[in-house]
């Protein structure tokens, strides 16, 4: 079970001291978890370069390089990998879940000041209008334009995760396993439900997804576990075992999560003038195949093998339990906040599409200059 923790945590740290067997020992490896959650969560914020989001105005924004507004574009080319990676790191910058919902607003109303009259708001600079352009794309979502619940934005994603993980590396009974695991993986479909690119949500058939995605992801978990203590032969692969069963636990819960997207209604398709053609489940299809390759896949990638490395270079330094603990958790929160935007900019937040490849409701469109439709657009989701 240790070595199907969540991103490996458990297989790292194994290595690092026996298992404290007395009740005082356990509590004792609790509160030093949970202080190094704590302190990681802390050092996870300092790896963010970008300012503190600001809604206010003023001569001090630092104009400096930045280009001049638009609302046709994007600050940064989303065509370009570099391009989209500079753009998520402003995206999941945590310190942006400090905006309040006036704040939003606030920002909502520069930009719909800016929309009417084609003009940045009296006393307000290119920065500071990118600022609030980036508050409002952080804090709302993109098809429904409702405020994201906090704790699912990737705003989120690396606090909320090392807490989840210092919870993994405590856990070494089954119902300790199973709760950490039934912890992790609601937080995961809170995290997929809130990044969905669909508009509508059947709750019916989203709370038996969420049962489904539970209940595979504890199956994996504890059944990996289980395979690797029968077969010996497979502890020599380290990470990749357990990598496995993440990535699968990982698939399913997104699948589950967004069955709605790819089984079910779709998701919306617009052309290249931005109206609206309707749903489709192909492209949905498509978003939540992307998904699962960038998140699912790629992401745990760094965080699953390079701790385990680096936990065993260090090992002869790290033979106090807690200072180990500590150790492992700051690595993953390196990984994690390292790995996260990467893998969320390998692929363009919107997905362009041949019609071709979608339904036959799609083909045959004109726009409203009369020329064929042949390529069209549609929100891949986080």
């Amino acid at each position: 079970r240790r070595a199907a923790g969540r991103l490996g945590a458990r297989s790292c740290a194994s290595g690092a001291a026996p298992a404290c067997g007395s009740v005082e020992n356990q509590a004792l490896r609790w509160r030093f978890a949970a202080g190094g959650a704590v302190a990681t969560c802390a050092a996870g914020a300092l790896l963010y370069r970008p300012q503190l989001a600001r809604t206010e105005g003023g001569a001090g924004a630092g104009a400096d390089g930045v280009p001049a507004f638009t609302m046709a574009t994007t600050k940064y080319d989303q065509s370009t990998f570099k391009g989209r990676l500079l753009g998520m790191y402003e995206y999941i910058d945590p310190r942006t879940l400090l905006l309040t919902s006036a704040a939003v607003q606030a920002s909502q109303k520069a930009l719909e000041s800016f929309k009417a009259t084609g003009k940045k708001p009296d006393g307000m600079s290119d920065a500071d209008m990118w600022t609030h352009r980036k508050n409002v794309e952080v804090s709302i979502h993109p098809v429904t334009g409702e405020e994201l619940f906090r704790m699912g934005r990737m705003s989120a994603f690396v606090p909320m995760n090392v807490p989840l993980c210092a919870c993994m590396l405590m856990a070494s009974t089954t119902p300790q396993v199973l709760l950490a695991q039934f912890m992790n993986q609601t937080y995961n479909v809170v995290n997929n439900y809130v990044n969905r690119s669909g508009a509508t949500v059947d709750w019916s058939a989203l709370l038996q997804s969420y049962g489904l995605a539970v209940t595979a992801s504890c199956s994996i978990s504890l059944g990996a576990g289980q395979l690797i203590q029968a077969v010996p032969a497979l502890q020599v692969m380290g990470p990749f075992v357990p990598y496995l069963a993440v990535i699968s636990a990982g698939s399913a819960n997104v699948s589950f999560t967004r069955m709605e997207e790819w089984a079910g209604k779709g998701v919306s398709v617009v052309d290249g003038e931005g109206k609206d053609l309707g749903m489709s489940a192909k492209a949905g299809q498509l978003g939540v195949l992307q998904t699962v390759l960038s998140r699912s896949c790629f992401l745990p990638i760094a965080p699953m093998v390079m701790p385990v490395i680096a936990m065993k270079a260090l090992k002869p330094f790290l033979k106090v339990r807690p200072v180990a603990i500590v150790a492992e958790l700051l690595l993953i929160t390196v990984c994690i906040s390292g790995m996260l935007p990467v893998a969320l900019s390998i692929l363009p937040q919107t997905m362009e599409m041949d019609v071709k490849s979608l339904e036959p409701a799609f083909q045959n469109l004109k726009d409203s200059k009369g020329n064929p439709v042949t390529k069209v657009f549609a929100n891949k989701g986080l």
